[in-house]
């Protein structure tokens, strides 16, 4: 592992659900910085998928973080029960919220939960500027949120690049995260491009057992 500051967090959303307590845990052991959980309500994006007693029970069984990224409508009235589930994380997206951004910004950091605020690939990154100084997280979308195994978007990394160089000039503390097809065959774009973590799921959980592909990305940093 070349890059020991870039972190892989691998998303349950393309995990084998049966043996989801096995792959997680095997995720953990072999290098995760921490796992995502994607919490779909069939609106925002047209999947559903987890909610928050999958988080309560993943926090026993990890040692790791868990964000959970909520692509949903109206973030504002879940962000209570995933922060009571046990989220260290809580994303949402910039695109999705009915009350005021600075205002779930707000409510998130007073429950002592670190913010993160997505922006799809459409959304320009001068749209969402003004909130970057309350931010923990910003996660680029590189794919369309609300399905698993599509193509990585390369021009929405100038976005990264964008995000980078505000925070350079501004002296801030956000963490830079990319979400959507990640590959050990395009993570050194990722990393060159100056995201701090890659959200990874077909590429952590596949056809190939979770330690063989965690260090197959690793060792591609």
């Amino acid at each position: 592992m070349k890059n020991k500051s870039f972190k892989i967090a691998p998303s349950i959303l393309a995990a084998d659900l049966l043996n989801l307590e096995k792959e997680v845990i095997q995720a953990q052991k072999f290098g995760a910085y921490r796992i995502s959980v994607d919490v779909m309500d069939g609106n925002f994006v047209p999947d559903i998928t987890f909610g928050p007693n999958l988080v309560s029970q993943l926090k026993k069984i990890l040692d790791i973080d868990i964000e959970v990224h909520l692509m949903v409508n109206n973030p504002e009235s879940k962000i209570n029960s995933f922060n009571q589930a046990g989220a260290d994380v809580l994303t949402f997206h910039y695109e999705s919220v009915n009350d005021s951004i600075e205002k779930t910004i707000t409510e998130i950091k007073n429950l002592n939960c670190r913010v993160g605020l997505a922006i799809n690939p459409d959304t320009e990154v001068n749209e969402i500027q003004k909130y970057l100084p309350d931010l923990d997280e910003v996660t680029v979308m590189t794919v369309v949120p609300g399905k698993g195994g599509q193509k990585l978007i390369q021009s929405c990394l100038l976005k990264v690049e964008k995000l980078v160089e505000i925070r350079t000039k501004l002296n801030l503390n956000y963490l830079i995260q990319i979400d959507g097809g990640v590959k050990k065959e395009n993570i050194q774009s990722v990393i060159k491009s100056g995201a701090d973590i890659a959200v990874a799921g077909t590429s952590v959980f596949n056809n190939e057992s979770v330690e063989y592909n965690m260090k197959s990305l690793l060792n591609s940093l």
